[in-house]
């Protein structure tokens, strides 16, 4: 979803999206993509370096949906239920594999980014996450102390007398910073694996919307806005973008909307105050805020589900505007250059799945941490298309169940993000 007005950072920082002028619609491939964002693309990528006839397509451009619109923090991606909900959810055991296989996606990208020579502007400068009350510092540092245990993860306190290295607020009571968290340009990264994924074959055919999915026997065929393609598989990566023409993944997530702003420019030594070290950052609480210096260093890009929710386009610049004066009293008249707004897929779980559902391929539901896990599970799901080693994950036990009452889930959603932001507010007004 996008509103009149709305400007993208990213766009203004990356080139146009390629487009198929002049390309033919194949007839028959071995696999159907749907969804050409970061899942689908490396998916494609690998399918077709296997030597797969690979189509891609998009009811938009190249990158239309959130692997434009993100604000491009990669990390370990931890786990929307915390330490505590995965243990008891799954046990110590399982709660480390699912929370190790984290570094592993974050291994995976790095490595992709330097083996392909992809120029993403990828800088690995760590995170600071502040922690709004007291008892939220004390419990991120149980935290911080049982992931370096447990999977090794390179985290330490920073206590709130010590946070102005870290940060230029005295908004937080200290907070935690994660050493192998950091950056990219999303765009960038888009745009560097769509030309790989074309140079190896894949035809990208976008936009052009699939309007229905068909199977006789071992046999799709996809429906398009230009013609039918039949295909051996499909693979539906449309995560928050999915509806009624990706229904077997549509039916497992729940689409939400989110907003994002660039501030700025700003001087030098404001952004020298903002954020000493240059790292990401985030915080605590339930409905929270994410920010992050862009990668040339002279804006700020802040965005969460504040921002969000149908607002006009004003409304939405004054929202951002009174969630970033929390933190930055000092940015209260400085230029909000860009708006924009975009769409990420929750679970019912809080888990990523990938595999095979209703005859279709399927990855997604990254629940806002989708930018390392979905190149590793687009890689990962074709490794198990094609019947390789090393195609497992963590997450590959955990059912991907349709949600209860789908088309009632985003309202019911909606209404959970209110009920958060009042309790959110009660701890914060607790605190002074």
């Amino acid at each position: 979803m996008s509103f009149v007005g709305e400007s993208n950072y990213w766009l203004d920082t990356a080139g146009p999206a390629p487009t198929d002028e002049g390309r033919a619609m194949p007839a028959k491939v071995d696999v159907a993509v749907v969804g050409a964002g970061y899942t689908g693309l490396a998916a494609a990528l690998s399918l077709a370096r296997a030597g797969r006839s690979v189509a891609v397509f998009d009811a938009e451009a190249v990158g239309f949906g959130a692997s434009s619109r993100n604000g491009g923090m990669v990390g370990p991606g931890l786990h929307k239920l915390g330490i505590g909900g995965l243990v008891r959810t799954y046990g110590e055991e399982r709660a480390i594999a699912i929370l190790g296989e984290g570094l592993k996606a974050l291994d995976h990208l790095e490595g992709f980014v330097a083996e392909e020579g992809i120029d993403c502007d990828l800088a690995m400068t760590g995170r600071f996450r502040g922690a709004r009350t007291a008892a939220q510092y004390e419990a991120s540092g149980r935290e911080c102390d049982w992931l370096q245990a447990k999977i090794g993860l390179p985290t330490h306190h920073v206590s709130r007398a010590d946070q102005r290295s870290e940060i230029g607020s005295d908004f937080y009571r200290g907070g935690v910073v994660y050493e192998r968290d950091g950056g990219v340009n999303p765009r960038k990264l888009l745009l560097g694996l769509a030309a790989r994924a074309a140079e190896a074959g894949v035809q990208i055919i976008a936009p052009c919307a699939v309007t229905g999915l068909q199977r006789d026997g071992s046999v799709h065929t996809v429906q398009t806005a230009r013609g039918a393609v039949e295909a051996r598989e499909v693979v539906l990566a449309t995560n928050g973008y999915s509806d009624a023409r990706s229904a077997a993944l549509s039916r497992r997530v729940v689409p939400l909307e989110t907003g994002a702003c660039a501030v700025g420019p700003l001087s030098p030594e404001q952004m020298a105050e903002l954020t000493p070290k240059g790292r990401m950052h985030g915080e605590t609480g339930r409905v929270f805020m994410w920010y992050r210096p862009t990668p040339d260093g002279r804006s700020f890009i802040f965005g969460g589900r504040f921002g969000a929710g149908g607002m006009g386009l004003e409304a939405r610049r004054r929202a951002f505007r009174r969630a970033i004066c929390r933190v930055f009293p000092q940015l209260e008249t400085a230029p909000i250059s860009h708006v924009w707004s975009g769409q990420i897929a929750y679970t019912a779980d809080h888990s990523p799945h990938l595999g095979q559902h209703d005859d279709v391929w399927m990855a997604g539901g990254y629940c806002g941490s989708g930018v390392t896990r979905s190149l590793y599970f687009g890689s990962k799901l074709a490794r198990r298309m094609l019947g390789q080693a090393d195609a497992d994950t963590a997450f590959d036990t955990l059912p991907f169940k349709p949600v209860p009452l789908r088309p009632l889930a985003p309202l019911a959603a909606g209404m959970l993000v209110r009920w958060y932001q009042m309790q959110d507010n009660r701890e914060l007004r607790a605190r002074e």
